[in-house]
């Protein structure tokens, strides 16, 4: 049987691109290539959690997917086998350093070396990114072959979740008449948390006061910036409406949040894609999004989009899509037709085409 494995700093559970990882390699295995993910870093709470790196001896007719997220040693290991392998650079995005600075140096450096060494792949012949404006960015840089191959979603460990003790628990909790206004992703400055507390002060203050802002992620990698988050909602007299419970998966009860929500609201200002837009219109919640980075490619002309970051209009539209139900049925309509293009299925068949392309002739 050929192999084609996969290559990656860290094969994580709970985590987008171990997702990704997980998800590819259970399909090439299924279609009969030997697969493995050989990583830097691995959970052990994945069932298969992979081989370590350096254990990896690459084979003439391998094809080696090097999952590129940050700086890391396999960026050096991959390039000295790319004369023994067939490597496929799959670039899922890096985070720019200037968000980190000041929170996490250490990985701002990572950040900043990523960004760096990305161009030394550009000769390959071929290339994946995770969305189009990953695919921009390459094709800035040089790269002269990219394919866009999406993400994996699948909803059925939400669904469940939201179904279970957990979840339930969770979101009975929250349905008591409050409007919830939800975001999903780690505390980090990119994902600018604070403009969120700064629209939902506006919305709290000048529409509904029963309202509530859920901000769920872990603050590990700049737990100084979750301080400043709950001083400033302090200061706007907001602290006692804002939730942030930190890291929760499926298992912890995530679905919960979203049964419970009645609108996802992103002001993020770097996004490679942006799962929980995706995952918040599987279950129907109006997504409100500014216009950044890869955020228009993950809604795909569903949701809505906004160019400026006025927090007094962004409340407004906020009480328009929580209280006008055609004009909410009228965006989870669309949503639910961009989901149709983001079907699994669909995701699987370009994998095969892609990996049957690349083999050697």
């Amino acid at each position: 049987m050929r192999a084609v494995h996969q290559i990656m700093p860290g094969f994580l559970y709970g985590d987008a691109l171990g997702n990704q990882a997980r998800s590819i390699r259970a399909l090439l295995r299924r279609w009969g290539y030997r697969s493995q993910v050989y990583a830097q870093y691995r959970d052990r709470r994945l069932d298969d959690p992979g081989v370590d790196y350096r254990r990896y001896t690459p084979r003439p007719d391998d094809i080696l997917i090097f999952h590129y997220s940050i700086g890391s040693p396999l960026t050096e290991f991959v390039l000295q086998i790319t004369d023994t392998c067939r490597v496929i650079l799959y670039y899922h995005n890096v985070t720019p350093p200037e968000f980190m600075r000041g929170y996490n140096d250490p990985l701002a450096d990572l950040l900043a070396q990523g960004r760096e060494e990305l161009s030394l792949f550009r000769d390959m012949p071929f290339a994946l990114a995770a969305s189009a404006y990953n695919r921009r960015e390459m094709l800035a840089l040089g790269f002269r072959h990219v394919e866009v191959l999406p993400y994996f979603i699948t909803f059925d460990a939400l669904r469940e979740s939201a179904s279970g003790p957990r979840g339930r628990e969770i979101a009975d909790r929250l349905r008591d008449g409050a409007v919830n206004i939800l975001f999903v992703g780690r505390l980090a400055p990119n994902k600018r948390q604070d403009d969120l507390i700064r629209a939902f002060h506006a919305y709290h203050d000048l529409v509904n006061p029963n309202s509530r802002l859920l901000l769920i992620g872990s603050d590990a990698n700049a737990p100084g910036f979750r301080l400043e988050l709950e001083a400033l909602a302090a200061a706007f007299g907001v602290a006692d409406r804002v939730v942030m419970p930190g890291a929760v998966g499926p298992r912890e009860g995530l679905g919960g949040y979203y049964r419970a929500a009645d609108l996802f609201l992103c002001l993020s200002e770097h996004e490679g894609f942006g799962i929980p837009l995706v995952e918040a219109m599987a279950f129907d919640l109006p997504v409100i999004a500014y216009r950044s980075t890869g955020v228009p490619d993950a809604l795909g002309g569903a949701g809505v989009l906004v160019g400026a970051k006025r927090y007094d209009l962004i409340a407004e539209l906020m009480d328009l899509l929580v209280q006008d139900q055609a004009l909410r049925r009228r965006v989870i309509e669309g949503q639910r037709r961009r989901l149709e293009r983001l079907a699994t299925e669909r995701v699987a068949r370009k994998l095969r085409n892609l990996v049957e392309s690349w083999q050697p002739t």
